[in-house]
């Protein structure tokens, strides 16, 4: 499920009130469709690699979307999964857009609790601010203008993103602009152990 969100500081954190559900997918009522038509350049064709900064787009407005990663959860309380999409790039060819999503981890398997995720103020854990997710949108660009469905594949034990090097690359330098530190995190000794509870998390994100 997702959702348009109003946020707020607040001295005790950041205060979200859900406004409305929302679609991310779809060329006529998607709003990642919505936002990457505003800054296409006239007459772009494929192939062509694009970024949406969602956070920074909606900031002046003190809006934000939110993905609620289980929504049929029977525990939604305890097991609360809400994260915020923060920026979408995508490499549009050859029909079709590969796509990353960079989000930012809200209420994590139910951490911070929340009590009411209609209306609710958390403080942000740093370790979540940078989560990257996959996705593919059965569309591209052609003359300037979204072409096909930019829907997302349906439900499947064995979907998955297909990357081949042009749009795995231009992920990467993506990943490496924004977190440099994601790209060597793990690699040296040097590299400060997780708490547990974060340990713990992670190793729920990754089943």
């Amino acid at each position: 499920m997702y959702y348009l969100y109003e946020h707020s500081q607040t001295p005790h954190g950041t205060r979200f009130v859900r406004l409305r559900d929302v679609s991310l997918f779809g060329c006529n009522v998607g709003e990642i469709p919505r936002l990457l038509r505003l800054r296409l350049p006239a007459a772009q064709n494929e192939p062509y690699q694009w970024h949406v900064p969602v956070e920074d787009v909606l900031a002046h407005q003190r809006q934000a979307l939110v993905i609620d990663l289980k929504p049929n959860n029977r525990s939604p309380l305890t097991s609360l999964s809400l994260y915020q999409l923060r920026d979408v790039w995508g490499f549009s060819a050859h029909g079709w857009t590969p796509g990353m999503m960079r989000l930012r981890g809200i209420s994590v398997d139910g951490r911070p609790a929340v009590s009411d995720p209609k209306d609710f103020v958390v403080q942000f854990v740093p370790y979540h601010d940078s989560i990257y997710t996959f996705l593919q949108f059965d569309g591209t660009v052609q003359g300037g203008k979204l072409e096909g469905k930019w829907t997302a594949p349906r439900k499947s034990s064995t979907n998955s993103v297909l990357l081949w090097p042009g749009p795995l690359g231009y992920f990467i330098r993506q990943i490496h602009q924004v977190t440099p530190e994601a790209i060597g995190f793990g690699l040296s000794p040097a590299v400060s152990v997780l708490p547990e509870s974060e340990r713990m998390v992670g190793d729920t994100l990754g089943d």
